[in-house]
C-alpha cells in the first residue's frame, strides 16, 4: 500500500504531540509483559515510552521511513515498509497514532491492522479530528478542510470517527466511543489554543486528535 511521499512524510518528522500520546496509551490500557506493534511509529516516541514504563515483552514498529532513532534499535523489532502490515505476527497492542491519513489505502490498512489483534488485545487509532471549530469555519469560508488543506501534501485521506468504528466491527472488534486529544487552535486568534478546560468540556469541536479504539474478545481468534 503506497503512503505519502519521502520528502512529504520527513515535514512532519515522525512525531505525534505528546497530548496525543497520552491520550492513546490511556486508551490502549498498558499493562507489563505484552507485545506491542506502533503501525507508522516515526522516530519511536511511543515506543520508547513503553519499554521505558511497562516492561513489554515484546516491541515492534512499522514506518515507511528508516528514522526510528538510534537508542532503540537494540529493543523494536523495526520494519521498514508502508502499512501493509499483513505478514506481521498478532500483538496484544497495535497503535496507529496519526498514520491512517497519509496511506493512499487506509481501510485495507485498518482492516489488516485489526486482524493482527490478538485475543484480549487492543488497537488503538488516532487521525486528525474534522468535526473542530476551525474545519468548520475553513469549510464553510474557503470549502475545504483545515487539515486537507491543498498545501498540506502528506496528508492524503480524512478517516471519519463513524466509518473507522465500522471497519474495526467488522474485523470483529468491540469498539469504544470515540475520544478526542489536544486543543486545537482558537479561529482567528494568530495561533493560540483553546484552553484544556474549554477543550475537556466540548472536546469534540475543541480537539486536534479523534481517538478509535477496539477491543477482541477473549474466546474471539485473530
Amino acid at each position: 500500500m503506497a503512503s505519502a511521499s519521502f520528502a512529504e512524510q520527513q515535514a512532519s518528522a515522525g512525531k505525534s504531540d505528546e497530548p496525543i500520546v497520552n491520550a492513546v496509551l490511556e486508551a490502549a490500557r498498558p499493562e507489563r509483559g505484552l507485545r506491542w506493534l506502533d503501525i507508522g511509529c516515526g522516530t519511536g516516541d511511543l515506543l520508547r515510552r513503553i519499554r521505558d514504563e511497562w516492561e513489554p515483552l515484546s516491541l515492534a514498529g512499522v514506518d515507511a521511513l528508516p528514522w526510528l532513532d538510534p537508542d532503540l534499535a537494540d529493543d523494536v523489532d523495526f520494519h521498514e515498509v508502508s502499512a501493509d502490515v499483513a505478514d506481521m505476527p498478532v500483538a496484544d497492542r497495535v497503535l496507529m497514532v496519526e498514520t491512517i491519513e497519509h496511506l493512499e489505502a487506509p481501510w485495507t490498512s485498518l482492516r489488516r491492522a485489526a486482524q493482527l489483534v490478538a485475543p484480549n488485545g487492543w488497537l488503538v487509532v488516532s487521525t486528525p479530528n474534522v468535526a473542530t471549530l476551525r474545519h468548520r469555519l475553513d469549510l464553510s469560508v474557503r470549502g475545504q478542510l483545515t487539515s486537507f488543506r491543498p498545501d498540506n501534501e502528506p496528508h492524503l485521506t480524512p478517516a471519519l470517527p463513524h466509518v473507522t468504528s465500522r471497519i474495526l466491527a467488522s474485523e470483529g472488534l468491540q469498539v469504544q466511543e470515540p475520544l478526542y486529544a489536544a486543543a486545537d487552535v482558537v479561529p482567528f486568534t494568530g495561533g493560540r489554543h483553546w484552553p484544556e478546560a474549554m477543550r475537556l468540556r466540548f472536546p469534540r469541536p475543541l480537539s486536534i486528535s479523534v481517538i478509535v479504539a477496539g477491543s477482541r474478545p477473549a474466546s474471539q481468534p485473530s
